[in-house]
């Protein structure tokens, strides 16, 4: 039990490290997705816009030709009105006739309207664009804090990572289990005693148990106010020690 308690001891000091590590970089990962999903939503709203903006083109591009075709079909059908020989069907072209005007009256409309609605949608696409850029701009800051702190401590995260590894191999699976288990519920599932107390939530710990402690070395300890494991002061680690020591 003195070998477990000496690795758990071990596990919890490289598991310091790690969170420390994971601290440094705070909030900036969920940041960095939070500015993202931002940017796709800008994105959108901008290719929306565009897409719009296009559509009017489009119609524009394209209705010169319609109402040309219109007007000659129109100018056809009149001609067509003289060679008639009941009033059927002088009626029928007439009608066709007005149809005619009337789709190229709408079609005019529409450019009108398209006119201001296009103006509209310019000025909109250009407030959204500088909103883009600048949550975009925003996100590359981010991105860049994140790589410069990533980059700093991947070494030190694999090296801790393969650490923790060894000292898992090593350790009693319903020990890991339990030591996992305190784990959801303190970072620190594995603490040291000093001045008599539980360093982790500062309660003290009667005599005799500091006692047993110390001389009955083959049972595992627990402090009774937070669960966590104890040990003496003696198996308490020093991280560059071990590593060096685990080459």
């Amino acid at each position: 039990m003195e070998e477990q308690l000496q690795l758990l001891a071990q596990l919890a000091a490289v598991d310091a490290e790690l969170d420390e590590l994971h601290d440094e970089l705070g909030d900036l990962p969920a940041e960095v997705k939070k500015i993202e999903k931002v940017v796709r939503a800008k994105q959108d709203a901008v290719d929306t816009t565009k897409a719009a903006i296009d559509e009017l083109n489009q119609l524009r591009s394209t209705a010169h030709v319609t109402m040309q075709e219109s007007h000659d079909k129109e100018q056809k059908l009149a001609q067509q009105q003289f060679q008639v020989k009941n009033n059927r069907e002088f009626d029928a072209i007439t009608k066709e006739i007005e149809h005619l005007k009337q789709e190229r009256a709408d079609l005019d409309e529409r450019l009108r309207t398209a006119g201001v609605t296009e103006e509209n949608l310019t000025t909109t696409l250009q407030q959204q664009q500088a909103e883009l850029d600048e949550v975009h701009s925003k996100l590359v800051d981010k991105e860049k804090a994140l790589e410069v702190l990533s980059g700093d401590q991947n070494e030190d995260l694999k090296k801790f990572i393969a650490l923790r590894l060894k000292i898992i191999a090593k350790l009693d699976d319903t020990l890991e289990a339990e030591y996992e288990r305190i784990r959801t519920f303190h970072s620190e599932a594995a603490v040291a005693l000093r001045k008599n107390s539980c360093s982790g939530c500062y309660s003290a710990i009667p005599s005799q148990r500091i006692m047993e402690m110390k001389y009955q070395r083959d049972k595992l300890y627990t402090c009774e106010n937070c669960g966590r494991i104890l040990f003496t002061e003696d198996v308490a680690v020093d991280i560059e020690e071990l590593l060096e020591a685990q080459g």
